[in-house]
């Protein structure tokens, strides 16, 4: 019932129409991607700054236009 919750809130607002099985695949998805990042951050030498900490845990087009990197 929650994920058809979710497909009914996504897809409206999404650019392709998703099914529930596609959001589950998408959810484990980004939470793979979310730990690789946190766990590279973990890894990093030294405590990073604020612009590379974003750099690691958001998509570029999800950065704020000054801690976005060059190019």
């Amino acid at each position: 019932k929650v994920w058809e919750l979710i497909r009914h809130k996504v897809n409206p607002v999404a650019a392709c129409p998703r099914d529930v099985e596609d959001l589950k695949k998408r959810w484990r998805d980004l939470k793979r991607r979310d730990r690789s990042k946190l766990c590279r951050l973990s890894q990093g030498c030294g405590p990073p700054g604020p612009a590379a900490a974003l750099g690691l845990l958001l998509a570029p087009e999800e950065m704020p236009p000054a801690a976005a990197p060059p190019g």
